[in-house]
C-alpha cells in the first residue's frame, strides 16, 4: 500500500517539477528583413542561443537590434518549438541609401555639399560614403568604405580616401583670428579591427598623409612648412548598451595611440581617448557623462585640431589647439515618440582644458539642445544645440547629424 501511495505521489508531483524547468533558446527567427542578409542580422543575436527563458530580457534584444543601426525592433518573444524555444524577432528595415545634402552659412562663410551614403551596402551593414563639399574656404572630396564583421572570428575592415584644397582659418575663444593659411591635403588610410571577447575590440590602422602649403594673399601667421607622414595606429574599444523602452543608453571607452613617421616635417606621437557613460534613472530619463581628449608631442601648428576632439560645444567651431582634455555631465529626458522617431531634450555642464600657443586655457559653461532619434532612416539622430562660454561670454549654436567621417 505504501508503494502504491508513493508511486501515485511521484506521478502527480514529477510533472509539476518538469513544467517549472525553464526551457532553452535553441533557434532564432527574424521577420521583416528585405535588404539585410539573414545571417548578418542573426550574428549579433546568437549570444541568446543556450539561454533559458527565465534569463530572457526583451529590452536586451531591442538594444542589440538598435545597435545594428539599419534595423528597428518591433517585437521580440519566445515561442515553444518542440523541446526548445525560438527567439522570434520582428523588425523593420530603415532607409539606408540616400543623398545627404550639407549646407552651412554664417559669419561670412557658406559651405555646401552632397554625400551619397549607403549604411547597409550589399545587405551586410557595411558603410559606403562618396561625396564632396565646396565653400568659402575651399573644397573636399571623400570616399570611404567600412566592412562590418558578419560572424565570429572575422575582422572588420575600413578604408578612407580624402583630398581637399582648403583655406584654414583658426580663432581663439573670443573668435579673434589667430591663423589663416591655404593647403592641399591628401589622406589615405586602411584599418582592421577584431573582437577578442564580447564588447571588447582591438584595432590597427595604417595611414599616409601629405600636407602641402600654398601661397595665398590672405595668409596670416601660417605654419612654416608642410609635412608628409606615415601613421601607425593601434587601439582598443569597449561598448555596451541598455534599452529602457525609450532611450538607448551606451557605455563606451576607446583608446588609440599613433606614431607619425615623417618623410618630411617632424615625427611625433599622439594619444586619443573617448569615454561616455549613459545610465537610465527611470525609463526615458537618464544621466550622461563623457570625456574626450588628445595629446601630441609636437608643437607644429600644422597639426592643431578643432574642439570636436574634446567633444564639447562651448568653444567656437574654428577654435584650434594642439592638446585637449574635455568633460561634461548632464541629463536627457524623452519627450515624444512617433513612427519616425523619438524626440528628447538634454542639458549638461561642460569643461575643457586646451593647450595652445604654449599656454594652458580652461573654458566652461552650460549646453542644452534637442535630439530626434530616427527610426525610419539609418542615421542615429539629428539635433540642435546652444552653449554658453562663461569665460568668453559668447554663445555657440550648432546643428548636428549623428554620423562622422
Amino acid at each position: 500500500m505504501r508503494f502504491i501511495t508513493s508511486l501515485i505521489l511521484i506521478l502527480l508531483v514529477f510533472p509539476l517539477y518538469s513544467q517549472d524547468e525553464p526551457k532553452i533558446i535553441t533557434e532564432i527567427e527574424i521577420i521583416g528583413l528585405k535588404r539585410t542578409k539573414p545571417h548578418i542580422a542573426r550574428y549579433p543575436l546568437e549570444k541568446f542561443i543556450g539561454q533559458d527563458s527565465e534569463s530572457f530580457d526583451q529590452n536586451e534584444v531591442f538594444a542589440i537590434v538598435k545597435n545594428m543601426s539599419v534595423l528597428e525592433p518591433v517585437s521580440a518573444e519566445l515561442v515553444e518549438t518542440g523541446n526548445g524555444l525560438t527567439l522570434k524577432v520582428i523588425v523593420e528595415e530603415k532607409w539606408s541609401i540616400f543623398p545627404l545634402p550639407i549646407i552651412f552659412a554664417g559669419s561670412g562663410e557658406v559651405n555646401f555639399g552632397v554625400f551619397f551614403i549607403d549604411l547597409n551596402a550589399f545587405g551586410q551593414r557595411d558603410m559606403a560614403v562618396l561625396g564632396g563639399a565646396y565653400g568659402s574656404y575651399g573644397w573636399t572630396t571623400i570616399a570611404m568604405y567600412n566592412h562590418t564583421p558578419n560572424r565570429q572570428g572575422v575582422p572588420g575592415l575600413a578604408g578612407v580616401f580624402m583630398y581637399g584644397r582648403n583655406d584654414k582659418e583658426y580663432v581663439d575663444r573670443y573668435e579673434n583670428i589667430q591663423r589663416i593659411y591655404s593647403s592641399d591635403r591628401l589622406l589615405f588610410s586602411l584599418g582592421i579591427n577584431y573582437e577578442f571577447i564580447e564588447k571588447i575590440r582591438g584595432s590597427f590602422g595604417f595611414s599616409f598623409s601629405d600636407i602641402i602649403l600654398r601661397e595665398s594673399d590672405h595668409s596670416f601667421n601660417p605654419p612654416e612648412n608642410g609635412a608628409m607622414l606615415f601613421g601607425f595606429r593601434p587601439g582598443f574599444s569597449y561598448t555596451s548598451s541598455i534599452w529602457d523602452g525609450f532611450l538607448l543608453s551606451q557605455k563606451n571607452l576607446s583608446l588609440d595611440y599613433c606614431y607619425y613617421l615623417a618623410i618630411s616635417g617632424s615625427s611625433f606621437h599622439q594619444i586619443e581617448y573617448k569615454v561616455s557613460f549613459e545610465q537610465p534613472i527611470i525609463p526615458g530619463f537618464r544621466f550622461m557623462a563623457k570625456s574626450a581628449g588628445t595629446w601630441k608631442t609636437t608643437l607644429d601648428p600644422l597639426f592643431e585640431d578643432g574642439p570636436q576632439k574634446a567633444q564639447v560645444n562651448v568653444l567656437p567651431r574654428n577654435y584650434s589647439s594642439m592638446n585637449y582634455f574635455g568633460f561634461s555631465a548632464g541629463l536627457e529626458k524623452y519627450l515624444y515618440k512617433n513612427n519616425w522617431g523619438t524626440l528628447s531634450a538634454h542639458g549638461s555642464w561642460q569643461g575643457v582644458f586646451s593647450y595652445r600657443l604654449s599656454e594652458l586655457e580652461f573654458d566652461q559653461g552650460p549646453s542644452a539642445g534637442m535630439l530626434f532619434y530616427l527610426s525610419r532612416v539609418a542615421l542615429p539622430a539629428i539635433g540642435t544645440n546652444v552653449a554658453y562660454n562663461l569665460v568668453s561670454g559668447l554663445f555657440q549654436f550648432g546643428l548636428s547629424i549623428g554620423m562622422s567621417f
